[in-house]
């Protein structure tokens, strides 16, 4: 009978609370169905299989899409989904699992309920005994019992020693006792807190109330200095405006002076989350403050290539210029940076006699070989075609290191190439395509092939063939399989024997697959993953993302194990580790040259998850599996990832472009930390690519390159070279950055309908 009135007290709390924020048309009372009928749980939705319910409940946006864009909206049909499952189906496990997210749900909004639901799941679900703690520790905060929420966040080391929570449980410890006015034991957890790991978010709220803690012990010496470590290292942040009118206030009687080097070490941290304008604001503040510092040449470097990211040209190549003339090992540095920005104006004649005067420097090899080619460069584009071939070849002859040398004979070969002069380019590329370590092989045996063809040589297939026998994976290949239309199941066939099928027939393989089942079982074992799956299953993400990623470090040097833990990751949904662990460790195979793989590496490589996402955009004229691919090359998937121009997100969309996209869609301004949420990201990211097709006449290659460069500059670009294949027009962009980037992106693309085939 107690625990028949515990429960309808829970459902009744649960119900109110729902009513109190929604109203009860919200959720009529038919939606309640009997054990052996279907669960209707609410605007049509229906489910019959308990998962299913569960699901329903934990991503209910995933049904409803924009019909929810209210993240109270949200949550309370997600309690209200939650208890018609606890009521339909009181016995199984879902039902537990329902209780725990219920309680963690209802950690602030009804801290109470929460507790009562939280204890039970500490006995239902002993695998998540840290996270239950953290939420339990949670709602006793929210209701006031600061030092019980102490001690239940010091807990959790005690009780899951290798709990990723550690950290987060330190940080919430101090807090716990600073709102319970106890700064003795604040101070030290804050401080054990950002010695475990100072990139929490919690960070700088923990050095804020450390520092006024220690004003409140009348420690001004020390709370001036945290207070100012704050100021510093997290400029960016707002508790550093916080911190920057207590100092003001001159604390302890004392004026605050701001040291230079304090001026310079901020700057830093600003150009570290590429807020670049910040960054030159502190720089130059420095470079006024301090005129005789012995780090004023760093201050003016950092501060040029500041200005270039926002591209400020005109700005930038002075002070490189004064750079420059001051002499001095950051000069060096300087001196490439200003022939950059030279080349990038456009002032040509400023750069060769610049590449003229550097002959008799004190500059490296290898900086003087990057001017030269910046020379070469600006040559080719005035149409100074022999001029440029005489500068490329200089780098080939003495340039550092050998990657320079290849890449001026790729330039070289690529000038006879677009004068037509095929045979000469074809002898130029065979010299870079006879080494198999360079990385302009693939290119170079394309190019070979394409001077081949328009020469009218016989040997222009066989070309094309060895590239995709070498490079089997490369945007070269797949351009080259185009032209002599070979499918890739007829080369991958052709590959020679060790290479696909071991020499035993198959038992080899049979091994590697038993070794694989083993290495699964063996990681499905280990507490992180198993937390990470039932996190999983509750809807908690990003927290079994990190549980997963720290797996990586112990079995570091086990290939099998990788690639089992890649694929275990994606199948998570922890698509940017699992990505980014593929890369790391299979890139070749994967993106080059091919050989034996899981094929369920594969989806790790290209993860599609987020396709119903993208789907749910309605931008019926976007491919899907662009839109993917431009994530992929973009961010690698990963949602909080910021560019060093300060693009964003998942799909690295600038803010000044979201609120163009958003005023043009007629949508609220969206501001830079909206972009870190990822429905907003897509949602910006997929209607700027879908005004982009438009805008192009839905020609992807020129598509993707304004995406990365803007689409007035490849007007322009379009407009220097009419006439020329699209091939031709993509190794022809002047922006190497935006060159590769179409590159990749065309690759991944076509990579993923490849395999969408293939499934």
């Amino acid at each position: 009978m107690r625990d028949y009135r515990h429960q309808r007290a829970i459902r009744t709390l649960l119900f109110a609370t729902a009513i109190a924020f929604c109203g009860f048309a919200l959720f009529p009372t038919q939606a309640f169905a009997s054990p052996t009928s279907p669960l209707l749980l609410g605007d049509g939705d229906i489910c019959e299989r308990v998962e299913d319910c569960f699901q329903a409940a934990v991503l209910p946006k995933e049904r409803f899409a924009k019909a929810l864009n209210n993240k109270e909206q949200v949550l309370l049909l997600k309690l209200s989904r939650l208890q018609r499952l606890m009521d339909r189906f009181p016995a199984t496990v879902w039902a537990k699992r329902a209780g725990m997210l219920s309680g963690m749900l209802l950690v602030e909004r009804n801290p109470a309920l929460a507790t009562q639901f939280l204890r039970t799941a500490q006995r239902d679900f002993p695998v998540l005994g840290d996270y239950i703690r953290l939420w339990m520790g949670e709602a006793l905060l929210s209701l006031g019992e600061a030092k019980q929420a102490a001690e239940m966040f010091e807990s959790i080391p005690q009780t899951v020693p290798d709990s990723y929570l550690v950290t987060k449980a330190a940080y919430r410890a101090g807090e716990a006792w600073y709102q319970a006015s106890s700064c003795p034991e604040a101070t030290a957890w804050f401080a054990k807190a950002v010695e475990l790991n100072d990139k929490e978010p919690g960070a700088p709220q923990a050095l804020l109330r450390r520092g006024t803690c220690q004003l409140r012990g009348n420690n001004v010496l020390e709370g001036r200095e945290t207070l100012k470590q704050l100021w510093i290292r997290f400029a960016y942040s707002a508790e550093a405006k916080e911190a920057e009118a207590l100092l003001a206030s001159n604390l302890g009687g004392a004026p605050w002076a701001v040291q230079p080097s304090e001026r310079l070490a901020r700057a830093q941290v600003y150009l570290g989350q590429s807020f670049h304008a910040e960054a030159i604001e502190e720089l130059r503040k420095f470079l006024v403050a301090d005129p005789p510092s012995p780090r004023r040449a760093e201050a003016k470097l950092k501060l040029g290539i500041a200005q270039v990211r926002l591209k400020q040209y005109d700005q930038a190549r002075d002070t490189f210029h004064s750079l420059v003339k001051d002499g001095g090992p950051e000069s060096h540095e300087g001196s490439v940076w200003l022939a950059r920005t030279y080349l990038r104006q456009g002032q040509g004649d400023k750069l060769l006699e610049f590449a003229r005067t550097i002959q008799t420097s004190s500059l490296s090899v290898e900086q003087k070989g990057q001017i030269i080619l910046f020379a070469g460069m600006w040559l080719e584009d005035q149409s100074r075609f022999d001029e440029a071939i005489i500068r490329y070849r200089q780098v080939t002859k003495v340039g550092e290191p050998a990657s320079q040398r290849a890449e001026a004979r790729w330039r070289a070969g690529w000038v006879y190439y677009r004068t037509a002069r095929y045979r000469e380019a074809g002898d130029e590329l065979r010299q870079l395509a006879d080494q198999y370590d360079s990385d302009f092989g693939p290119q170079a045996l394309y190019w070979m092939g394409r001077a081949a063809e328009l020469s009218q040589q016989p040997h222009a297939h066989d070309v094309y063939l060895q590239l995709c026998q070498r490079y089997v994976y490369t945007y070269y290949c797949q351009l080259a399989r185009e032209r002599i239309n070979i499918p890739l199941s007829e080369l991958l066939a052709a590959e020679p024997i060790s290479a696909t099928v071991p020499a035993d027939g198959g038992a080899s393989a049979k091994g590697e697959a038993a070794r694989s089942v083993s290495v699964r079982d063996e990681i499905g074992q280990q507490s992180a993953y198993r937390r990470a799956i039932e996190l999983k299953t509750l809807g908690l993400d990003l927290d079994a993302t990190r549980e997963l990623a720290g797996l990586t470090d112990r079995y570091n040097r086990d290939p099998d194990a990788l690639m089992a833990l890649a694929t275990m990751l994606s199948e998570v949904g922890a698509y940017h580790h699992a990505l980014r662990l593929a890369r790391a460790r299979f890139r070749d195979k994967l993106e080059r040259t091919g050989g034996m793989l899981d094929p369920s590496l594969w989806k790790a490589a290209y993860p599609t998850g987020l396709l119903p996402t993208i789907k749910g955009q309605g931008a019926s004229a976007v491919d899907p599996y662009l839109v993917a691919a431009i994530i992929r090359e973009e961010s690698q998937y990963d949602r909080q990832a910021v560019s060093r121009v300060g693009a964003i997100g998942l799909m690295q969309v600038m803010p000044g472009t979201a609120n163009n996209v958003a005023q043009r869609l007629g949508l609220p301004a969206v501001g830079r930390d909206d972009l870190f949420d990822q429905e907003t990201n897509i949602q910006i990211g997929v209607r700027y690519v879908e005004q982009l097709l438009e805008q192009f006449s839905g020609n992807v290659a020129l598509t993707i390159a304004s995406y990365n460069a803007g689409p007035l500059i490849v007007t322009s670009w379009m407009a220097q070279h009419p006439g020329r294949s699209q091939d031709e027009f993509i190794e022809l962009i002047p922006y190497q950055e935006t060159r590769q980037y179409v590159k990749r992106v065309l690759r991944s693309y076509r990579e993923y309908i490849r395999l969408d085939k293939a499934s």
